[in-house]
C-alpha cells in the first residue's frame, strides 16, 4: 500500500499541543500563587478560566495530534498489507482520512473514543466511565459519527467535481472506524458501516465495492490527488 502523510502538519499541531498544554500548566500555577492575596482575586479566577481552557485546547490537540496511535497509524497498520494499488492519504486532502481502491474510493471517518459505544434506533450513546474525569478529556463527545461520515463524503464528492470530469463515475464510500483497542461496539444495524480498527481490513476485503474502474480513470484520481497533497505539503 501507499502510505502518503501530512508530517508537517502532524509535527505543527503536536507542538502547539505540548506548547498549549504547558501554557495552561503555568497559567494555573500563576491562578493559583495569585488566589494567595485576596486584592488579587479577580485576577486569580480569570487567570483560572484561561488556564483551564487552554489545558482544554491542549488535552483535545493531544489527543489527535501527540497520543499513539494516531488517527494515521492505526489505519496504516491495519491496513498493511494491501497492494500499491491502493494509496492512502493522510490530513492532505478535504477529509483526514481516504483509501484509494481499484474500485472506488473511501473515506474513513476515525473516532478515537474508548468504552463501550452502542448504536440504537439511530441513536449513539457512550457508556459512562470515572475515568473519562481523569484521562479522557480531550476525546470530545461522540456525537453522531454516522452524520459527520456523510458530511465528509458529500465534501470529497464535491471536491472530486471540481477536479475530474470523471467524477460521477467514481464510487464514493466510508466507514466510521474507532481506532482505540479498548473500544466495545454495540449496534442494532449490522450493514452500518461502522467498525473497529482491527476489523477493517476484513471487512473491506469480505465487502464487495462495485467493478474495478478504468486505469485512466484510477490514474488521475491518483493524480489529482497527489496533486493537492503536493501543495499543501509544499505550504
Amino acid at each position: 500500500m501507499r502510505l502518503i502523510t501530512n508530517d508537517k502538519l502532524i509535527a505543527r499541531q503536536s507542538k502547539i499541543a505540548r506548547y498549549a498544554t504547558f501554557g495552561a500548566l503555568a497559567i494555573l500555577l500563576g491562578s493559583l500563587v495569585t488566589s494567595f492575596n485576596t486584592a488579587y482575586i479577580v485576577l486569580a479566577y480569570g487567570t483560572l478560566f484561561v488556564g483551564m481552557a487552554l489545558a482544554y485546547v491542549g488535552s483535545s490537540l493531544g489527543y489527535k495530534w501527540v497520543k499513539e496511535p494516531r488517527a494515521d497509524q492505526a489505519l496504516a497498520k491495519a491496513l498493511k498489507g494491501f497492494d500499491n494499488k491502493h494509496h492512502l492519504y493522510n490530513f492532505l486532502l478535504p477529509v483526514a482520512h481516504v483509501l484509494v481502491t481499484p474500485t472506488g474510493v473511501l473515506v474513513f471517518f476515525v473516532k478515537q473514543h474508548d468504552g463501550k459505544i452502542s448504536l440504537a434506533n439511530g441513536r449513539w450513546m457512550r457508556a459512562w466511565a470515572w475515568g473519562r474525569l481523569f484521562g479522557g478529556m480531550g476525546q470530545g463527545a461522540l456525537g453522531n459519527p454516522l452524520a459527520e461520515l456523510d458530511a465528509e463524503i458529500e465534501k470529497l464528492k464535491k471536491f472530486l467535481a471540481e477536479k475530474l470530469p470523471n467524477a460521477p463515475m467514481i464510487p464514493v464510500n466510508g466507514y466510521v472506524v474507532f481506532s482505540d483497542p479498548r473500544a466495545e461496539l454495540s449496534l442494532d444495524d449490522s450493514s452500518a458501516p461502522v467498525v473497529l480498527v482491527d476489523d477493517l481490513k476484513e471487512t473491506l476485503r469480505k465487502t464487495k465495492h462495485g467493478a474495478m474502474l478504468a486505469p485512466k480513470i484510477v490514474d488521475d484520481l491518483v493524480r489529482a490527488f497527489d496533486e493537492t497533497a503536493d501543495a499543501k505539503t509544499a505550504k
